[in-house]
C-alpha cells in the first residue's frame, strides 16, 4: 500500500468516525451521565479517599496563595494548619 492509499483510507475513516459521532443519539447512548448529573457535581465514579484528599489540598493551596497575595496572614495561617492535616493523612494512606 502506498503514502497515498494509506492517506486515503485514513481520511475516509476519520470521516465516518466523525459522521458517527456528529449523531446526537451517539452522545446520549455513550455518555454515562447527563450534563445536569455533571454539573451538580455528581460523578460516574466513587472517588477515592486519596483523590478526595488531593482535591481539597489543591483547593487549600490555591486560598492560601490568595489570602497570602492578599496579605490576609490570619487566613493564611487557618489554611495552612489545614494543609498540614490533609497532608499527614495522605502520609498515612
Amino acid at each position: 500500500m502506498t503514502d497515498d492509499e494509506l492517506n486515503l483510507l485514513a481520511e475516509k475513516v476519520l470521516d465516518r468516525l466523525i459522521e458517527g459521532t456528529q449523531n446526537s443519539r451517539w452522545h446520549q447512548m455513550s455518555s454515562p451521565m447527563t450534563v445536569g448529573e455533571l454539573l451538580k457535581g455528581q460523578l460516574p465514579f466513587k472517588e477515592s479517599e486519596e483523590e478526595m484528599l488531593i482535591a481539597e489540598l489543591a483547593r487549600l493551596t490555591t486560598l492560601l496563595n490568595l489570602y497570602e497575595n492578599n496579605e490576609e496572614f490570619m487566613k493564611a495561617a487557618i489554611i495552612k494548619r489545614k494543609l498540614e492535616i490533609i497532608q499527614n493523612k495522605l502520609d498515612k494512606l
